[in-house]
């Protein structure tokens, strides 16, 4: 798996302000990943997949009236649909008390868990669902003639034009929530309630990535000592 490159807050800055000026979808889907810490395919949706078959794994042992005997073991065959469920929908959204409900997999199932939004972030969701006229089974991130793929390149093109030389994905909206709060001395505990982790074992990547972030720092500090 290729490493995510830390961008910096300015980084981060420079993408959404050249967002702001470009396309209000960029804007308010960068703005809400970068403020919730959040995975794309929760905003957006996942691809439904079905079973179209099964394939032979190997055998495995059962036992038939205590008669020990060797069966075929199999697996499903799945393929994606090309349609796309769950997904953030208006009426996930309650524009009042701030909060977000997203579909997030735990235990081989999808459940909602909800997410805080900023003041700032719930102005321009409203503004977008007002103007676009988005009713409450609309989804708010997604946009015609603009695919999975396609939204999730957006990032590198704003990276282009700022002039950031740096592997740019989607996830660094999230790598960056996290890293920040990390640095900020939250625990691993507070941090899954916000972001929809499984366990806190998962986030341990993020203490190296601090310390390395923090290297300069820490050697002058350690010069003084």
């Amino acid at each position: 798996m290729t490493q995510t490159e830390l961008l910096t807050k300015e980084e981060i800055a420079l993408i959404i302000d050249e967002a702001e000026r470009t396309d209000e979808f960029d804007y308010m889907l960068f703005l809400t990943l970068k403020t919730t810490g959040r995975r794309i395919g929760e905003l957006y949706g996942v691809e439904e997949i079905k079973e179209i078959g099964k394939k032979m794994v190997g055998k495995k042992t059962i036992y038939i009236d205590g008669e020990r005997t060797e069966v075929d073991k199999t697996a499903p065959i799945y393929k994606k649909s090309g349609h796309w469920i769950y997904g953030v929908k208006v009426k996930d959204i309650d524009l009042e008390k701030g909060t977000m409900k997203v579909y997030v997999l735990k235990r081989r199932q999808y459940i909602q868990d909800e997410t805080i939004l900023l003041p700032e972030v719930v102005r321009v969701i409203s503004q977008y669902i007002k103007k676009n006229r988005l009713d409450l089974d609309d989804y708010v991130f997604r946009k015609k003639k603009r695919s999975m793929r396609q939204i999730q390149n957006r990032i590198k093109l704003y990276a282009r034009k700022t002039g950031i030389n740096k592997r740019v994905t989607i996830h660094n909206f999230r790598h960056y929530f996290i890293t920040e709060l990390k640095r900020r001395g939250w625990s691993d505990d507070k941090i899954i309630k916000l972001t929809g982790h499984r366990s806190a074992q998962v986030l341990r990547i993020y203490d190296h990535i601090v310390a390395t972030d923090l290297r300069e720092e820490a050697m002058e500090s350690i010069r003084d000592l």
